[in-house]
């Protein structure tokens, strides 16, 4: 089941996108003078070239293109917009057929006779409308099971892939009705431009990313299991790694008997390191991550990425942070939380090769960590599987314990809300020394929390820009 975050996110390049469409759709009308006769066409033509276009969007953001994340602040905000799309384009292609028959209101029949299949007997025309009711229902059988059914993810993988079809039988539904987008040239390159755009995007994700995306042989070095939790150490099983910034992820793929192979997105629970091993933490949530417990020491595996940008602000150093991990959230703060703490293991800058020093202030000896405030959301201590580690990594730093840990102004609390109740932002504020003034506040958990927790913050003058967020909620 898609769940989609009800928080901001930059759309201007998508809404630019459909202004043209519109811009083209009405000024070829108006150069023409080729105006409808039947009113009900107008929104149902915008209808479909909005579907159009919010599909294409959909399928160019699924191919985790670089450019596109970069831009987008992070594959988790792709995702988000990508999911938003889809729920845009299936509203509009619905509407598409509804004002098409509009006009034979108030009879029920006559209305009923245009959404249904009908004889073709050799009409170009009803041949196109044909193939736009068959798309519709594949689209719509698709959205339901996206939307309102929930799946294991292996399966709705396999369902999602059948969009690619929809984008084929529309673009032959576009080309054997023969109408406005055919009929206009620079409307028609327009859509045929993002029509072509997007069928390639989708055999290089559905076959290409496999083999050309940005993956790497990895094995599997050692595994620990808590509760519901792995911890999975992976080393290069060859001379190239992956290099990441900390609270990236990764897309894993398993080839063992037992494991399902589609790729699945887990959260880096480490920073960077000269030994250059990686460190994931997974939470057993559906069949393949309960299956992943098959996994064994030695085995191989294959990451694709990374992907992210979480850490760019607390990598700046700029202002100090807030970091605040709900659950299985806690995973991409684990990285952040260790390159805050061991500056003694950062090299001088003179000893770095020149793609180090750009891609990793945070192990230069003159970068200067911000100082941060860590919160651990849990329901109960037994749920609490990275404490472990987080106090850990205190001893083991420079500071060597709480107390000169404290001092330099950095904290850590595992907040239990089945002890404390819950987690407010009037309580982190109270926490955290000098307040939340000018401070970065970093989220990643669940949905509901993260967005309650924003629309608190916000009560108490915290800018938009002083919130980062998390949310990598697949389905």
């Amino acid at each position: 089941m898609l769940t989609t975050s009800k928080l901001h996110q930059r759309i201007s390049p998508i809404m630019i996108s459909w202004i043209i469409t519109m811009a083209l759709w009405l000024g070829s009308k108006w150069f023409e003078q080729d105006w409808f006769d039947n009113p009900f066409k107008y929104p149902a033509k915008a209808a479909s070239l909005s579907a159009t276009v919010f599909m294409c969007w959909c399928v160019v953001l699924s191919t985790r293109m670089r450019i596109l994340e970069n831009y987008f602040d992070g594959l988790d905000k792709m995702y988000q917009r990508h999911k938003r799309l889809g729920k845009w384009a299936f509203y509009c292609i619905i509407f598409h057929p509804i004002f098409l028959a509009a006009d034979r209101l108030p009879d029920l029949h006559g209305f009923l006779s245009v959404l249904s299949f009908r004889a073709a007997e050799g009409d170009r025309y009803l041949w196109g409308h044909n193939t736009g009711v068959v798309t519709l229902m594949l689209m719509t059988v698709l959205i339901v099971l996206t939307l309102w059914v929930r799946l294991p993810y292996h399966r709705w993988k396999k369902t999602h892939e059948w969009f690619g079809m929809v984008m084929i039988l529309a673009t032959i539904h576009i080309l054997v009705v023969d109408r406005d987008v055919t009929a206009y040239p620079l409307l028609g390159i327009w859509i045929y431009g993002w029509l072509f755009s997007a069928i390639i995007g989708f055999f290089y994700i559905r076959f290409g990313y496999r083999r050309w995306g940005p993956w790497f042989d990895y094995k599997v070095a050692g595994i620990e299991r808590s509760a519901d939790i792995l911890e999975i150490m992976l080393v290069a099983d060859g001379k190239e790694h992956m290099d990441f910034k900390p609270s990236q992820f990764v897309y894993m793929v398993v080839h063992k008997e037992g494991i399902t192979p589609e790729p699945h997105p887990y959260s880096i629970a480490c920073g960077y390191n000269l030994s250059e091993h990686i460190k994931l933490g997974i939470k057993k949530v559906g069949d393949h991550t309960r299956s992943l417990d098959k996994l064994a020491v030695e085995d191989p595996v294959k990451i694709y990425g990374p992907y992210g940008h979480f850490s760019d602000k607390f990598l700046t150093a700029k202002r100090d942070c807030v970091f605040i991990g709900g659950g299985i959230g806690i995973t991409p703060f684990l990285g952040m939380w260790h390159v805050a703490l061991h500056s003694e293991e950062r090299l001088p800058h003179d000893r770095l090769p020149e793609r180090l020093t750009q891609l990793h202030p945070e192990i230069i000896r003159g970068w200067k960590s911000p100082r941060v405030s860590l919160f651990y959301l849990v329901r109960t201590r037994e749920e609490a599987c990275f404490d472990d580690d987080i106090r850990h990594e205190v001893i083991i730093s420079q500071y060597h314990g709480f107390s000169a840990f404290e001092k330099r102004g950095h904290h850590y609390e595992l907040y239990v809300s089945s002890e404390k109740g819950r987690l407010t932002a009037d309580y982190i504020a109270a926490e955290v020394a000098g307040g939340l003034a000018g401070k970065y506040i970093f989220l990643c958990g669940p949905a509901a929390m993260v967005e309650s927790l924003i629309g608190q913050f916000s009560r108490l003058g915290v800018s938009e820009k002083q919130i980062i967020v998390e949310v990598f909620n697949l389905i």
